[in-house]
């Protein structure tokens, strides 16, 4: 059984984004970054592949009024 908790996702219209006072609040964390590089053109390293462990973002500040319509 997953021990991961659900998402709730809802569209946030343009104007409610426009009214909110003092912009967004994004915080979060990342654990386990990997990368893989191979040489490019000119010496210029390239990403290939890599990977996040886990990975946390809180967006707030966000006025979503009323749940349902």
């Amino acid at each position: 059984m997953s021990n991961t908790s659900g998402i709730e996702t809802r569209e946030i219209a343009d104007d409610d984004l426009d009214n909110v006072a003092g912009g967004l609040s994004v915080s979060g964390s990342l654990n386990g970054l990997t990368a893989t590089f191979a040489p490019g053109p000119n010496g210029l390293p390239i990403l290939t592949g890599g990977g996040v462990k886990s990975l946390s973002i809180t967006v707030s500040d966000i006025p979503l009024g009323p749940i349902g319509h």
